[in-house]
């Protein structure tokens, strides 16, 4: 039977694509933006779709409430009262239960609904969640069948009750098509279903049958029948009242009572809140009582607390210990050194409080540096939760930042910091650099914006695949924490001189024609059906070595029927020719593996072009009469690969595909398609190059994103920039030798 699949999704949306060091919450908090939305998307012919009215009455009213394991901490009713500005909360785990309409015993028209979701907060970052709130009602229909005619008049009618008070509905032929809504008390999961009728005769008949266990989220169908069946006698004969219940999930709920976690650290230094996890910057002789609060959601079994400088601190030989397995030693060792713990005995062990001294803090910050106290909590569920706490000990005014990855690239990078908090810098602000084995440093300028800092340029002028260091500086005072970054690869092209070749008819641009070999391909295994390559080697025109590639457009023919083939190379494989009658259509595979950024593609290039006699396109350019158009494009992006049907173990950016006798229908390459992260093209309208030599071409790559990072390159080469729809002229050559991304 039909699923029925009518909800609404309150989606609790918030700002997408921040990254994790955008400063939108204050030491160990993250923000949480709530919108509400009411979606109507899936009908079900047994139910009626909400109207726009109903839909915003369930947003207005609509109760968003947030919890803490079981306790409520924020609740608001409708979207009015969500704050602007986002909700703050501290790092860690929560859910979120949204409820709309009316919760009412039973009824044919209020409906209740519901949806229960986790989320994770985490500092300074913006949490989206999507809680999808379906019907949580018992949902009940009644259908009489024809059999009931032959035994009892028309007037049937049947109640439907739960064990609470005016949970009743009742269902006859004047409502059949309605639908009754129940809410199931907590002390009762039965639905009792009686049926009333007269039979033939004019004598009333009841029957009472229940529905045990019956759960909410879900559709019971009930129809009733008449059957003949064989009871006692056979020569006697019988017949009865058959109840058939169909039960359909609305939608598949997970019924989670009680929400196990990981345990949770709240802690404080001296008044403020801070995350364990998050690195705190102290000044020197400097310390307040630090106060940690875990909680589980189930009895605590361990709790680990270490340090390397317990043994030095604490006058003690170890450096670890298990707060919830100490003994009367330990317990000595702890209280004497300055760590205090309250097991809080009201919380029957789910909860434990720990206060690590100031006395013992000052320890800590007698000397620069960086140390570290680490905390593991395990309770009866096995679920586990760590933190590593970093003290940074300094009087500086300025931190070094990692470098977010898209901001490293083959040749430059900029550097990143910030002012620490409650600090204000004395000095003018500057980052130093190095290679990771070199002496000597190098400076560079810094701009401030807040508490963030960067160099004022990118830093420019570096090795490519070489580990860097670097440090903020306040005028002659150095941040404590080194940062390191290493550059991207160069990369450079397989094959890139054109100086490998084999076979014949197709002509392979590599050492042979296995998959492992070929980095570029061309259009030669279309055209050898005509016994023709339209890509091969030329050691008459080079700029380097003993080969360039030549690439011809030409008029390819096969018995005497010819079709227009321009000469062409790429980065990738031809993956199948595709004949319509006696047409040949090719699919092509653009595009190799690729994690690098060039600037620019520089390649040497000589280009003849021809008058144009085939297919001209006007509207694009291509003017029969006028000279060919010859083209090199490359492109570098985050396609998610396809085409692997064709060669198993293989993906391109783009599965490209002709189509002569239906050029509406040719895939080709788009330029503006959304996965590419940079482009660049040179278009050939007129003679480049001399007789024997060829000309430097540079095409710079246009950043489109700087924040992604390639999965692949794609570069195209064509005689004849419209060959994809069989227009262009036929004698047009393009020479091409030492291709070289510039970095």
């Amino acid at each position: 039977m039909k699923k029925i699949n009518k909800y609404i999704i309150l989606s609790l949306l918030a700002l997408s694509g921040c990254q994790s060091d955008e400063n939108v919450g204050y030491g160990g908090e993250g923000t949480l933006r709530l919108g509400v939305q009411m979606k109507n998307d899936l009908q079900v012919v047994v139910t009626r779709s909400l109207t726009a009215d109903e839909e915003s009455a369930l947003v207005k009213d609509c109760k968003i409430r947030i919890y803490d394991t079981d306790k409520l901490i924020r609740k608001y009713l409708g979207t009015a009262e969500l704050p602007e500005e986002g909700i703050t909360l501290p790092s860690g785990e929560y859910r979120v239960r949204v409820t709309a309409g009316d919760s009412v015993a039973a009824s044919f028209t209020k409906k209740f609904y519901e949806g229960v979701e986790p989320f994770t907060v985490e500092r300074a970052k913006v949490t989206p969640v999507d809680v999808i709130c379906n019907i949580a009602n018992t949902v009940t229909k009644v259908a009489f069948g024809e059999s009931l005619k032959t035994v009892f008049k028309e007037e049937y009618a049947v109640s439907i009750a739960v064990k609470a008070e005016n949970g009743i509905l009742d269902f006859n032929a004047d409502n059949l098509e309605a639908m009754g809504y129940f809410s199931l008390p907590a002390d009762c999961d039965t639905l009792f279903c009686t049926f009333s009728a007269t039979d033939i005769a004019g004598r009333p008949y009841t029957q009472v049958d229940t529905i045990p266990q019956a759960k909410a989220a879900t559709l019971y169908q009930l129809t009733y029948e008449y059957k003949d069946i064989e009871v006692g006698n056979p020569d006697t004969g019988g017949a009865i009242l058959h109840l058939r219940v169909d039960a359909t999930p609305l939608e598949i709920i997970e019924e989670e009572v009680v929400y196990y976690r990981r345990p949770v650290f709240t802690a404080a230094y001296g008044d403020e809140i801070f995350n364990l996890d998050a690195t705190s910057y102290v000044a020197t002789e400097s310390g307040s009582d630090v106060t940690i609060n875990i909680t589980g959601s189930s009895a605590l079994q361990q709790v680990l607390l270490s340090s390397e400088q317990f043994p030095e601190f604490l006058a003690t030989s170890e450096n670890s210990f298990d707060l919830k397995n100490l003994t009367e030693e330990q317990k000595t060792q702890l209280t004497e050194g300055g760590i205090l713990i309250d097991e809080k005995a009201e919380s029957k062990g789910y909860a434990l409080n720990l206060i690590l001294s100031a006395d013992l803090i000052r320890k800590y910050t007698v000397n620069e540096g960086t140390y570290a106290i680490s905390l593991t909590a395990t309770d009866a569920n096995n679920k586990m939760r760590t933190a590593n706490w970093k003290m940074v000990v300094s009087d500086a005014t300025v931190q070094t930042e990692p470098v977010p990855v898209y901001e490293v690239w083959a040749t430059k990078a900029t550097l990143y910091g910030t002012v620490l908090p409650g600090r204000e810098p004395q000095g003018a602000l500057a980052f130093r650099y190095r290679k990771a084995d070199e002496q000597d440093w190098k400076i560079v300028d810094a701009v401030r914006d807040g508490q963030n800092v960067q160099s004022a340029s990118a830093v420019t002028g570096l090795l490519s695949d070489t580990k860097y260091e670097y440090q903020l500086m306040d005028g002659d005072v150095l941040s404590t924490v080194v940062c390191t970054f290493t550059t991207e690869k160069a990369l450079q092209l397989e094959n890139s001189s054109f100086e490998y070749w084999s076979g014949s008819m197709p002509a392979y641009i590599a050492t042979s024609s296995a998959e492992s070999d070929i980095f570029w391909d061309s259009g030669n295994h279309g055209s050898k059906s005509a016994s023709v390559d339209i890509t091969v080697a030329d050691a008459s025109i080079k700029h380097s070595g003993t080969y360039s590639a030549k690439l011809t457009s030409t008029d390819a023919k096969v018995l005497g029927i010819g079709q227009f083939a321009a000469g062409n190379l790429f980065a990738g494989r031809y993956l199948k020719t595709i004949m319509d009658g006696w047409k040949g259509n090719g699919v092509l595979g653009w595009g190799r593996p690729f994690t690098a950024r060039p600037s620019a593609l520089r390649v040497y290039v000589k280009y003849r072009p021809e008058v144009v006699t085939n297919n001209a396109l006007p509207e694009q350019g291509l003017i029969s009469g006028e000279p060919d158009q010859g083209i090199i494009y490359v492109a570098v992006g985050d396609w998610p690969g396809t085409g692997s049907e064709y060669i198993s173990g293989y993906e391109w950016a783009v599965v490209a595909q002709t189509d002569f006798n239906h050029p509406e229908n040719t895939r080709t390459f788009d330029p503006n398609d959304e996965n590419i992260i940079a482009y660049g093209e040179r278009i050939f309208t007129e003679d480049v190059g001399g007789d024997t030599e060829m000309a430097e071409i540079i095409i710079p790559l246009d950043y489109r994103d700087n924040t992604r990072l390639p999965k692949y390159i794609v570069m195209v080469a064509s005689s004849s920039r419209y060959g994809d729809y069989f227009a262009g002229a036929v004698g047009s050559i393009m020479w091409i030798d030492d291709v070289e991304l510039v970095y």
